[in-house]
């Protein structure tokens, strides 16, 4: 990847959004597991790693796939891999909601990781729609 679309890419709301949504995420992890890493919370039985461990693993999905969809040139792949973002922002949406129902002592945070992928679903939309108007 060039220095120019690779600029292109980092000044991306979505790019941006994505990688605090991960970042988020991996900090809610770590908070709720005390410190496990990936490997631990994906072998662990507890139903709070798991969810955990789900949450950090579709949060880092979106990255590559935002990186995948700008490098793409045949545009109708690209507005496909655009669409494609909304299956990790809801399944993000849906272990979150999880974690907060397991009785977590993050739920404030969880709350704000909410409130931050309601932000990113409008900001997929807008980015979907730009794509689709290029085309």
């Amino acid at each position: 990847m060039s220095h120019a679309s690779n600029s292109k890419i980092n000044d991306l709301i979505i790019y941006q959004k994505s990688l605090y949504v991960f970042k988020l995420s991996r900090h809610i992890a770590s908070y709720i597991t005390n410190d496990k890493d990936m490997m631990s919370m994906h072998r662990s039985g507890n139903y709070i790693d798991k969810f955990a461990d789900k949450l950090v693993i579709d949060a880092l999905g979106l990255v590559p796939k935002i990186v995948e969809t700008e490098n793409e040139t045949n545009q109708i792949l690209k507005i496909r891999y655009a669409k494609s973002l909304r299956f990790f922002i809801d399944r993000l949406y849906y272990n979150s909601k999880h974690l907060e129902m397991s009785k977590t002592n993050s739920t404030d945070f969880i709350k704000l990781l909410r409130i931050e992928l309601k932000k990113l679903r409008i900001i997929h939309k807008q980015y979907v729609r730009s794509l689709i108007q290029l085309n």
